[in-house]
């Protein structure tokens, strides 16, 4: 009998399954109307509904089976014909997806109970108003479809279900045996060394013995001849005889001797090819087994484009512009811990898209382009990593504004004329923004920001190829898996430290490097200059091996000058605990098969250092990332109404926020002297000190500038979120606000999963 705790794992993961098929066939329905096909999709959908009732009912989850419940006579009457799934239906539907995924998240919580009464009974209510609100069928388009396509017959096959974490376990050792293999392969190379020594000693043991023998074997006496036999017999040492014997004797020994240590030498030999023929082989069956579990372990990217469907119908609908998202490499498997952790970037980069890049129906028409833009979104795989390509038809990146906007922040003089690929690595830089307005959409200014924490914390990289009038192309490249990583080990001094290969474009043996060189140039581009060694504190013990590892990641270009590079590897990556997670350069540990412990050097990192080394300069290097920040965000909520602060508080402590709360911006600065805090939502009109007041005081002090504000206010005016913006606010958003709107904005500006 399964235990409680394994039944309610197995109701979660199944009932995701459901919710995935219900949202994924709502927004088909939507997408394509039709008769024949919607018939066998609702069908679907309509067991998918049943099914998630009954598990649900049977767990004591009476919430979710009650929306559920609501959503399948939904379903059964839009199956009838007596139901029209209008576009008003379609949304409260999809809500009551949204809302039953936030049940399974909550589950086990304390206050699961009230919310989950609370959210069924507001659920279920949207579901019976969308339903009686729906015109007549016959003023209605009739529907239809492909769906019968994106619904293919399934073929049976033996499987089994297997928790994730069982398959993380047999990584895990997987990671061991190769940390092991590892240490064989260095045992085996020092045998070799130990080989070539006895060989040298047992060449130089022949060379003495011969020398021996030659002048020992026969050695006697030299005397004169007797003149008759009797002398000679008179004259005889017997001590001479036994001389000669002794000699004779140890020189036969030493011969023989140096034979048999010849043959164990040739057994030794023996016997170290067959072990290094068998660590090859487990070598190979190693990696094979490494590659099958990664298989297990991965998905296909499939599951995140259903994700974005949903998303990406909403963000269309509030950005105004009318746009279609294409997928291609579905097929394609990433590690479940990569899919996850791309979701938010690539949202990110869609959010971004439509913004900055999808022009109006007007302007599109006026430079020939269908009226509709098309975003398209490719995976495919790449040796050990994955390539994604995010681009658009739109009107591309204008550099020349990005240059302006620089210039006016401060970044560049200007007289400065950068490259395009310098001004491409500015947007990257946190706060960075074209927008002056802020909306639903745009105008947050960390967007970008946000992608390269996330892809920092993936060992990804980014690249941009933009074409004005033409559209953007944002190039992801990703490991495949993040246990088992192959990295480059190279010496500081008596350390050793390694670096992810995927984020190696080349490694050149260092020239003669002018004194005070600050870059290195490669293929017409140049990669700011950073010696290890120096930058460490790990004095250089030899110069004649120099490396320099040219390395392109996250919107920064660097030439690290390291000591020597030692091999080439696969090793396991051990990610820091709490204590050492904002580790300013690195971002783990690895074990070498030598036992010794390595550092895993960050770039993303790396580069934000160099940066504030060199004063801010973005002609030094750009794209200097904010390292993730600790996974509990602590948010501070400004605001004089109980209710607001009541309601903004339960939406971010259910994500697992910290929140603390004030009523004014007096309050609001009193506490932060005393609490350290990741982001200040504020209101603007407050008694005591209002919002605006809050912003100049806390943009004044240096040690309270660098916390992200968002405004929340009533205030939609465009001079209102001017004003906000001048005087430093990271954001603004609109009362009343949605639930969802307000994590995702906590989430971009604190770096934080929630």
């Amino acid at each position: 009998m399964i235990s409680t705790t394994s039944a309610q794992e197995i109701f979660s993961e199944e009932a995701l399954e459901h919710l995935d098929v219900l949202e994924a066939g709502l927004l088909a329905l939507e997408d394509d109307p039709g008769e024949q096909a919607n018939q066998s999709m609702i069908d679907q959908l309509f067991r998918s509904a049943h099914s998630l009732k009954g598990a649900a009912a049977l767990l004591k989850y009476q919430a979710i089976s009650e929306i559920a419940h609501e959503v399948e006579n939904l379903l059964e009457a839009i199956k009838l014909g007596t139901l029209h799934p209008g576009e008003r239906l379609l949304d409260a539907l999809l809500a009551a997806i949204d809302g039953m995924r936030t049940l399974l998240q909550m589950i086990g919580r304390p206050d699961y109970a009230d919310f989950s009464a609370l959210q069924a009974l507001r659920l279920c209510q949207q579901l019976q108003t969308a339903c009686s609100s729906q015109e007549p069928e016959e003023e209605k388009e009739s529907t239809a479809g492909i769906l019968a396509a994106q619904v293919p017959g399934q073929r049976q096959t033996s499987s089994v279900k297997v928790e994730i974490d069982q398959i993380d376990q047999l990584m895990r050792v997987l990671g061991e045996m190769t940390m092991t293999k590892n240490h064989l392969l260095e045992q085996v190379q020092q045998a070799e060394q130990m080989k070539e020594e006895i060989d040298f000693a047992q060449e130089r043991l022949l060379r003495e013995v011969r020398r021996f023998s030659e002048r020992h074997e026969y050695a006697r006496p030299q005397e004169a001849v007797p003149a008759d036999g009797a002398s000679l017999v008179a004259d005889f040492e017997e001590l001479e005889f036994d001389r000669y014997d002794e000699l004779n004797l140890f020189s036969r020994k030493l011969h023989e001797m140096s034979n048999d240590i010849q043959e164990a030498l040739v057994s030794i030999r023996s016997a170290f090819g067959q072990i290094s023929v068998d660590v090859e082989v487990l070598d190979r069956m190693t990696a094979e087994l490494k590659d099958r579990l990664s298989v297990i372990r991965t998905l296909p990217v499939e599951r995140l484009y259903q994700r974005f469907r949903r998303t990406f119908r909403d963000l269309v609908r509030a950005s105004g512009v009318q746009a279609e998202l294409r997928f291609e490499g579905g097929e394609t498997r990433l590690g479940r811990t990569v899919i996850d952790g791309l979701f938010d970037p690539l949202v990110h980069l869609l959010r971004n898209a439509l913004a900055h890049g999808i022009e109006s129906v007007e302007e599109r028409r006026a430079q020939g382009k269908p009226d509709s833009g098309t975003i398209r979104i490719l995976t495919q795989r790449r040796g050990n990593s994955a390539l994604i390509r995010i681009e658009d038809d739109g009107r591309g990146i204008p550099l020349e504004q990005v240059r302006h906007k620089a210039v006016s922040l401060g970044w560049l003089a200007a007289e400065e004329r950068p490259d395009d690929q310098a001004l491409i690595d500015l947007i990257f830089r946190p706060g960075f923004s074209t927008r002056s307005a802020v909306d639903d959409i745009a105008g947050r200014g960390v967007g970008l920001d946000a992608v390269l924490s996330r892809l920092s914390d993936l060992n990804g990289t980014v690249d941009v190829e933009t074409d004005a009038g033409r559209g953007t192309c944002f190039i992801l490249q990703i490991p495949l898996s993040l246990i088992i990583i192959n990295v480059i080990q190279f010496r500081l001094g008596t350390q050793l430290f390694v670096l992810p290969t995927a984020l190696i474009e080349e490694i050149q043996s260092c020239i003669d490097i002018p004194a005070g060189a600050r870059f290195m140039h490669r293929q017409e581009e140049s990669y700011r200059l950073v010696d290890l060694n120096h930058l460490l504190a790990q004095p250089c013990q030899d110069d004649s091996r120099r490396c320099v590892l040219y390395v392109r990641t996250l919107g920064a270009r660097l030439g690290l000058l390291v000591e020597e590079v030692i091999s080439q590897e696969d090793t396991v990556i051990r990610p820091f605990g709490r204590l050492l997670a904002d580790m300013p350069v690195f971002s783990g540990t690895s074990v070498s098969g030598g036992g010794q412990i390595r550092l895993v050097l960050n770039p993303a990192r790396l580069a934000q250092v160099v940066d504030q080394e060199a004063g801010g300069d973005p002609a030094a290097t750009t794209g200097a990332v904010t390292p993730a920040k600790a996974a509990v965000a602590r948010v501070l909520v400004v605001d004089d109404s109980l209710s607001v602060r009541k309601y903004a508080s339960l939406i971010l402590e259910h994500q697992g926020v910290e929140v603390f709360t004030a009523t004014n911006g007096q309050e609001a600065l009193d506490l932060l002297l005393d609490k350290e805090v990741d982001l200040v939502l504020t209101d603007l009109e407050m008694p005591v000190m209002h919002g605006y007041e809050l912003l100049a005081e806390m943009r004044r002090r240096e040690a309270l500038r660098r916390i992200p504000v968002v405004v929340i206010s009533s205030r939609s005016g465009e001079a209102h979120q001017n004003k906000a913006r001048q005087l430093g606010a990271a954001d603004y958003l609109v009362k009343p606000f949605d639930e969802q709107r307000l994590v995702d904005m906590v989430r971009e500006h604190t770096l934080c999963t929630l």
